[in-house]
Parts: C-alpha cells; structure tokens; sequence
C-alpha cells in the first residue's frame, strides 16, 4: 500500500438509518413498510395512531405536505377533503 492507495472504510454491517436516526423515526419507517404491505384500511388506521404517538406535530404535517405533493391536483384535493371533512366528491363517509 502506498501514499495514493485508498483506504476503504471499515464495514460495521449497518447503514446510517440503523446508526444515526431517532427509534422514533426507525418505528416509523417500520410501520410505513408493514402497511405498504398489508395495504387494509385497519393498518392505515394504525399508522396514523403510531404517526400521532412517535411524530411532532411539524414532522406529521411536513409527512402529509409531501404525500399530498405527490398526487396530481385533484386526487390530492380529494385526499385532503377525505382526511379534513370526511367527504368525498360532496358525499359524507361514514
């Protein structure tokens, strides 16, 4: 080895989320892919109970201004009036 050889950083086997992030965060990301997974409407329900219970406020709001930037205009405004007024397209869900 010489003064140009790189030298390769020592692997501990884990990445900088299991290093670095908060286990609240961590908790998070761990429900978001076992509902991605299930996909029922009972698992949305609990990720927003674990958001409430391991999120600020400013995190969970910049979580929703994200997903909701994600969707075209009036699929977002159909998401937002769902989650905020319970309707969609004028109708009240139960």
């Amino acid at each position: 080895m010489n003064a140009l050889t790189p030298i390769e950083p020592k692997s501990t086997g884990r990445n900088a989320m299991s290093l670095y992030a908060k286990p609240a965060h961590k908790a998070v990301a761990r429900m978001v892919g076992y509902v991605l997974t299930l996909g029922d409407s009972a698992s949305w329900h609990g990720l927003t109970m674990v958001l409430i219970a391991r999120l600020s406020d400013t995190e969970r709001a910049a979580l929703a201004y994200a997903a909701l930037n994600s969707l075209d205009d009036a699929d977002a405004y159909k998401t937002a009036s769902v989650a905020l007024f319970g309707t969609l397209n004028g109708e009240v869900l139960a």
